[in-house]
Order: C-alpha cells, then structure tokens, then sequence
C-alpha cells in the first residue's frame, strides 16, 4: 500500500511511537486511512517509518484504545469511523492537538518584542512585575484556518534570547522543553465563554458578539517558579474543551 508516510525523528525529544502515532492518526483524519479500509501488515509500517516493531505495536494500540482502529484475529486492523466533533484537551499544547487532529500548526506573529511585566498584569505574574519578560500575541492557525488569538507574557530570566526565535511554526511549550531544558510541571487554567469583540472579530474572522472561549493558562515549573501566562481566545463554533481527572478522593 503505497501512503504519504511522514520521516520519524530518532533525535527529537518526542518518542519514536508516538511520532508514528501521530503520523497514522493524520493519514486517518485527512481520509488517506478510510473507514473500513484495512491497516498495512507491521512489517511494512517498520521499514516506513525505519522503526522496530515494539515501536510500531505502540502507535496501533494507542489509535486502538482511542476507537480510531479495531483489531480482529486472523483479519488483521481496520480503520474505524471518526468520531465528531473536533474536540481540544487542557494537557496540550496547540501545535501538539492540530498535529494530533491531522492539521498542520501555524502562527502569524503580531509582536514579539523583549518587554516588562507591568503592575496591572495577571494576578498569577504578580510576583514578577518589574522582571523582563518576552510579549508574543499570535494568531494560531489550523491549516490556514484562524483558530486562537493568543498573547503570552514569558519571564525572559528562564530563557534569555526567547525573543530572537521564530514563533510562526514552533510551540512555545516545545522550545521551553527542547531548547532551554526547562521542565514544566504543572499548568493551570481557566475557561470560560466571552463574546467577540471588534478586534477578535476580525482577526479570527467571525462576526463581533460570535461566541468564543477565553482559556486562561499559567505554567508553573519543577520548582514551582511561574514561567508564563497566556491569554487565548478561540472559536467556540467548531471546538470544544475537555478535560479528564479521577473521581474526588481516588488517586
């Protein structure tokens, strides 16, 4: 079967498996893999992808238990209708959904400018005012589409010469990881629904009082040192949140 694979990074810092996964779950949702259509032998996935075959069984049984393949004994793996509608999760990053949905990840760079976190400034910066910081407002992009209008205040100590990077088609959280070796533990949020105004009309191409979601994010490092704050602001009409956590008092 002759399909588009894409080339696995052995040096990224993302695992091999789950390069493939995204790889296949793209092909899936862009309808390259269709419904019913069967799934090439591991063999030739493995010489693909240049990866061994524990590598291989990895990606297929993480697009199993995402009810995006079905196994049969003896028939081999199909592939499984897509499930609607196109939803986000709080635990990733931007650029790692569009990925994981099968759309490629862009941003058109408004600012990016060194600057100062000033006294008015999210609650959650307040430790930081006075410090320099990196301004980066960005529109985010899903294969062209206008998705999020997002402003980032990054506390430039942690990360000198941030500002010198090129924003339009890298995530912000994978050059903190990757780049400056920096290892975020925890990020929180807050949701909740806002109307368009004349600016985010425009810029997101809906019309002004269109719905949208405010996502609040602030991201926290190992030694609980506040690394950054966002302000994002995205289409409601076609996208959803979701978050998953255990049941209150079980681990």
């Amino acid at each position: 079967m002759d399909l588009p694979y894409s080339t696995v990074d052995p040096h990224s810092p993302v695992p091999l498996y789950y390069q493939v996964y995204l790889d296949l779950r793209r092909m899936i949702y862009r309808g390259v893999l269709t419904k019913d259509q069967i799934l090439p032998p591991e063999l030739e996935i493995c010489q693909a992808y240049h990866v061994g075959r524990q590598t291989v069984r990895q990606a297929i049984a993480r697009l199993v238990d995402e009810g995006l393949l079905e196994r049969f004994a003896g028939r081999g793996t199909f592939v499984r209708s897509i499930p609607n509608p196109i939803q986000f999760f709080l635990d990733r990053s931007f650029s790692q959904q569009m990925r994981e949905m099968g759309r490629v990840p862009k941003s058109r760079v408004i600012r990016c400018e060194l600057g100062k976190v000033e006294a008015d400034a999210p609650l959650a910066l307040a430790e930081k005012i006075g410090s320099a910081c990196l301004v980066l407002e960005r529109i985010r992009l899903g294969d062209d589409e206008p998705i999020c209008h997002q402003t980032s205040f990054v506390i430039e100590e942690r990360c000198h010469g941030i500002e010198k990077l090129d924003f339009s088609n890298q995530s912000l959280y994978e050059i903190l990881t990757s780049r400056y070796h920096l290892i975020i533990n925890q990020i929180d949020h807050v949701v909740r629904a806002v109307a368009a105004d004349t600016l985010r009309a425009e810029l997101l191409d809906v019309s002004i009082g269109t719905a949208l979601l405010y996502v609040g994010t602030t991201t926290y490092l190992d030694d609980g040192d506040v690394i950054e704050h966002s302000a994002s602001y995205y289409r409601a009409d076609r996208y959803e949140y979701r978050t998953t956590h255990p049941p209150h008092g079980k681990p």
